[in-house]
Order: structure tokens, then sequence, then C-alpha cells
């Protein structure tokens, strides 16, 4: 097999792209197949020209990219060409225009293809245009078509530097054929000779840096909220509240999600790549219905992409431990290129680390990576694709016989004249990284502050009644310090537990604990469900209020048939109720540093003095509230008691279920 990397920085357009096919032709004078990235800041027109002038237009392939990978290092603003040859190699091609149905393109460029040999090592090389973000259905469809044949390759980029919201961003072009396209797709299928084996890799090194999230509710893959916060203020609490709308869409690509992937340990990323602030939402990138997924914040470093980077080509490696493949194929992401910054390449030195620095290396930073889910793809088997993105994706390529290759000698900076200017970068990029390191340490602490700030909330929500917890919330937004006294008007319940201090003499605590909470439990979700709030726990005794005599008597009726059931089930208690409907103030009670926000007037002492005087398994009604809801209870008989503290009797009327 022949291999054959060329590299040209010259700024015509013309000249670099003539210059890279006549380096590679040297080695390669009659490829199988070539494959072409040019900067996106060439003529993309001259550059396509002057390919198809030194090469056979059937056999091109690739397209405009963010930056050029090869043995040379990144280079921007230059043209790369690979070449490979070889006996048996055989290829075909097809191409597609890139339609807004994203699996109809799929079907198109399987279709283009002749059917593939099951026994010979295929791959399929797939460069298109970025569409709508749903490239995974593209991917699904050639599966689907070809069987288990690896896909590798990218999405073509355009200006990547301007921010998705500029339209030049998307202007990107695909060599197809002799067609120059701005939304087309081509794919190449190689079969490779007995003896040639094929290894993948991908990986990102971004970092957890919180607990599983769900999102819980979205608008396919626009998010708008996590958990049950609205996502833009859950990212506010790492960006600053004060952030402007331009940096908070320009930061907020640094804090990602993770989704779990097909193996062990494996992620996918969901990367945020814009935001509606009207509407309250930030859009994910694959594109996908992110209604209820699981994910997890992630966060990128210079440091962690580039060891993301190694962790991908170990994972390559590792399918053919001990061996040195004739190439390797390398697509990154533009994000990536953008958040590495100055060191880009260091990420390709640590590809090149793990499989041998004099090993042809070619590639191109990319609008969306495509990659096999597993390492190594046989000729049978399963050997499905995904579409990624701030991702590394490898491809490593070991012939079966004799290889020849040639790669680029040009170098791509002249090393720095003055020692100190050198000294002053290193000691620059030391305190960057350092930075980087902090601030990534910082967001840590800041999410894990909120997250046992959260679960502090659920706690003491657990302890608290649900409109004293509201009034908290409404109050503390607000800015305030203290629950103001406020008067109320509902119904108050009373429901005590009966034959529950003749049980507590003969068990222990925690058979009395477990007893108890095996009668409050359903109880208070009776209340609670019934429209009533839980005020507090006395002893065997609950204290509720309701906004209405209704939901009280809904709720005394449901208690009371639940105990029927219990008691036939061989519970030995019973519980007597009285509802008692009224005005009350709810009131700070107690000091400054421990208090209670609690109901205190003549209508809740009523309601308590009520119960006392119930008879067991029965509930006894004010007669303003039996007035009001009477007709919720099966009988009712008037009685008039006399109460605790009351200087007359009442009317009152007790009920049953």
């Amino acid at each position: 097999m022949k291999i054959a990397i060329g590299l040209s920085l010259n700024r015509n357009p013309e000249k670099a792209a003539e210059e890279a096919v006549k380096q590679a032709l040297k080695t390669v004078p009659k490829p199988g197949v070539a494959v072409a990235f040019a900067s996106i800041h060439l003529d993309q027109k001259k550059v396509h020209k002057a390919l198809c002038r030194y090469l056979d237009p059937a056999i091109l392939t690739g397209g405009s990219c963010y930056a050029e990978i090869t043995n040379a290092g990144v280079s921007k603003n230059s043209v790369a060409v690979l070449l490979l040859s070889g006996d048996g190699l055989k290829t075909s091609f097809s191409v597609s225009e890139a339609f807004t149905d994203c699996r109809k393109t799929g079907l198109a460029l399987a279709a283009g293809l002749p059917p593939l040999s099951p026994e010979a090592q295929n791959l399929a090389l797939l460069f298109g245009s970025i569409k709508t973000g749903y490239e995974q259905l593209m991917l699904d469809a050639i599966s689907e078509q070809l069987g288990p044949v690896p896909v590798f390759g990218g999405l073509t980029c355009g200006k990547y530097d301007l921010g998705l919201a500029h339209p030049d961003f998307w202007v990107n072009y695909q060599f197809c054929g002799d067609k120059l396209s701005r939304t087309g797709a081509r794919l190449a299928a190689l079969e490779f000779p007995a003896g040639t084996r094929l290894a993948f890799g991908y990986g990102h090194g971004w970092e957890p840096v919180g607990e599983e999230l769900v999102v819980t509710r979205a608008e396919g893959p626009e998010v708008l909220e996590l958990s049950g916060v609205p996502v833009i203020e859950f990212y506010r609490q790492f960006l600053g509240r004060d952030a402007g709308d331009r940096f908070f869409e320009l930061m907020v690509q640094r804090y990602g999600f993770s989704m779990a992937a097909p193996g062990e340990g494996k992620t996918l990323i969901k990367l945020p790549v814009s935001c509606d602030f009207k509407k309250g939402s930030i859009r994910c990138f694959p594109a996908e219905d992110m209604q209820g997924k699981k994910v997890r914040l992630i966060q990128a470093s210079r440091l962690s992409l580039v060891e993301g980077a190694r962790a991908a080509a170990k994972d390559c490696a590792a399918a053919h431990p001990g061996e040195k493949p004739a190439l390797v194929f390398m697509v990154s992401c533009c994000s990536r290129s953008h958040i590495l910054h100055s060191r880009e390449n260091d990420e390709v030195d640590a590809v090149r680390s793990v499989f041998g620095r004099d090993t042809p290396i070619f590639g191109f930073y990319s609008g969306g990576e495509i990659a096999p889910w597993l390492s190594s793809c046989g000729p049978a088997g399963e050997c499905s694709s995904a579409y990624h993105t701030t991702t590394v994706a490898l491809m490593a390529l070991y012939p079966g016989g004799k290889v020849k290759f040639s790669v680029p000698k040009v170098k791509l900076a002249a090393a720095l004249d003055a020692e100190s200017e050198k000294a002053l970068l290193d000691r620059s990029e030391e305190m960057l990284d350092a930075t980087e390191s902090f601030m990534s340490n910082l967001s840590r602490k800041s999410y894990k502050d909120g997250e046992l700030l959260r679960r502090q909330h659920e706690l003491i929500h657990a302890y608290t009644p649900h409109g004293v917890w509201k009034e908290v919330g409404a109050v503390a937004s607000a800015g305030g310090q203290e629950l103001k006294d406020a008067e109320f008007t509902g119904v108050f319940m009373f429901m005590d537990v009966k034959g529950f201090t003749t049980y507590s003499e003969a068990h222990t605590s925690a058979e009395v604990v477990k007893a108890l909470n095996e009668i409050f439990s359903p109880a208070t979700g009776l209340i609670y469900k019934n429209g009533g709030d839980v005020d507090k726990f006395i002893g065997d005794c609950i204290f509720a209020s309701f906004n209405s005599a209704e939901e009280a008597a809904n709720a005394a009726r449901s208690i009371l048939l639940l105990f029927r059931e219990l008691n036939a089930g061989g519970n030995p208690f019973s519980v007597r109720i009285g509802l008692n409907g009224g005005r009350a103030v709810r009131a700070n009670v107690g000091a400054a540093d421990r208090r209670e926000y609690t109901f205190i007037g003549d209508a809740v002492n009523t309601a308590q003095r009520l119960e006392s005087n119930c008879e067991p398994g029965k509930v006894l009604v004010s007669a303003d509230v039996h007035a009001q809801a009477g007709s919720v209870f099966s009988s009712a008989s008037e009685r008039v008691v006399t109460l605790k503290g009351k200087a007359k009797p009442i009317t009152a009327f007790l009920c049953e279920p």
C-alpha cells in the first residue's frame, strides 16, 4: 500500500492546492482515493479547480475546514491532501444533496454505492455539510443499507470564529468529485484487501462537575428546564447573574452536558450552541429530543482536552496492541480548537505520542465528528457509527503488507529568536493553565455548594408546611428577612390517634415510631390530596389547615374510611377528628434564633376542643362547616357540646363517613 500526505502554506489558493497534490503524487502517482481539506479562509472555488486539474475528480472528497492536521502539526490557511493506493484496494463513491430530512440524505448516499463485498474490510468515509444537527439520522440510514460497515469522517466547517449567529458561520464547502457544493455530502466506500484491519477511537476529555440531572422540560433539542430549574437560571449560577447575553452565549459553550453512550465509561457530548433568552432555552448539538434525558454538567479546560485526545488514541491503539498503524486519520472539533487556542498542536502530539511520531497522521478540525462506537470493526458484526461534537475521532489503518509513505517536511513556525521571549511565553502558558485549573476547581466547588444547598432545601422542605415553604421562597426572593404576620380564613383540622398511649407503654421506641409513621404517612397524603396543608405533628396528633370546608370534610371522610380498612386488617388504633372554620393569624412565634410560623386564634382552639370531644371513628364538625359541607358525610347527628374555655355551649354535628 502507498500512502502520501501533502501540505502547502502558499497564500495563493491554486498554488497551495497544486503544491500539496504534487508532493503527494511523488509517492502515490496513481491514487485510488484522494481526500483534501482546505482552510475556509481560502477561495474554495480556486482550490477545487486546482485539485481537479491535478487529480481525477472521480476519486476526490473532502472540503473546507477550520484547521488542517498533518505530521507538520496543526496549520491554518493551508491545503492538506491524502492519497491512497494499493493492490486490491477498490473504491466507489456517491454524492447527494444534504436534505433537511437527514435520513433522506443517508438513504440517497447508500443507494449510490454498488454492493460491497462482505468478506472485505470495508470502510465508508463521509464528509458533508452541517444541515440541521440531526445528522445522526443520516448515519443510521447509511448503516441500515450498508450493514456492518464502519462510517468515519466529519462535517466540513465554515468560519467558526464568527459565531453561530453570523450567517457566514454556516457557509462551508464540500469537494463532491468534480462538483464544489455548499450543501452536499460525499460518501467514499473503500474495500481493502485481505489482511487489512481498522481500529477506531473517540474521546473528549470534558470533566464532570456535578451529579446527574434530568431534563424536565424540552422542546426537541431546546432545553428549558433541568431538574425543575429553568436552564438559563441554572447556568447563571456559574457564569454570573450580571453576565451580558454575548458573554453568556460564548461562555456557556465551556459548560456542556454528557450523556451515557455505548461502551463502559463512554459518554456523548451535547454542546450548548445558542441561547434564546426571551424563550428561556438553550439549544443542544447534536440535535435530538432532550425531554427526559439524563445528563451531567461538564466543563472543558485545555489540559483536559489534550488528555481526552490521548485517551481516544489509547482506546484506538488497544484494538491491536503492540502494532504500529500505517496511517492515523484524526478528526477533531473546531470548538476544541477554539478552546485549545495555542495548544492545538498539543492535542495532535498527544495522539502521535501513542502511535509513534513518525506514523503518518492526517485530518482536520470539523463541524462534527463521525466515528464508530466500537474500537474494532471486522467484516461482520455490529459497527454502527455516531455523530459527535467537541470530540476527537480517530481511525488507524493496519495494512497486511508493506507500506510506502511520505509526509510533509514543512515547518509551520520558526523558532523564537530570543530565549527570553520563549521563557516569557512558557510562563504565560503556565499562568493560563493555572488560571483555568483554578476556575475549574472554583466551578466544581460552586456546583457542589449548590448541590449541598439543594439537598438542604429538600430536607428543610420535608420538615416545613408547604404554605410556609412557598412564603419563605417568595420573601427570600424579594430580599426580605422575616415572614410577616398574616390573617388566614379557612378550616382547621385536628386528628388524634386513639389507643396510642397504651401501645407506647408496651412497645419499644423504634416500634412506636414505626407504628406512628404507618398512620401519619397515608393520613398526610390524604390531607395534601384534598388541598390541605399539615401545619405540624403534635405527638400522636395532626394539625392541618384547609382553604374550604369541602376540602376539609373530604379529607376527614377519607381518613376515617382509611382507618376502617386498616382496622379490618388488624390495626388496633382508631382516630377522632375535629373540624372548625374561621379566622386566625399566622404569626411568628418563638425567639430570633428559633421560631415557628403558625396559626393562632380562637378558630384553632375550637377545632382542637371539638376533636377532644369527638367519639373514636367519627368527626365532630362545627355548625358553620356542616352547613357548607355536611353533605360529604353519610350521616350526622346534632350535638350541643360544652368546650373547655368557652362560656357557652355550642352546636356541633357528629358525623360518620
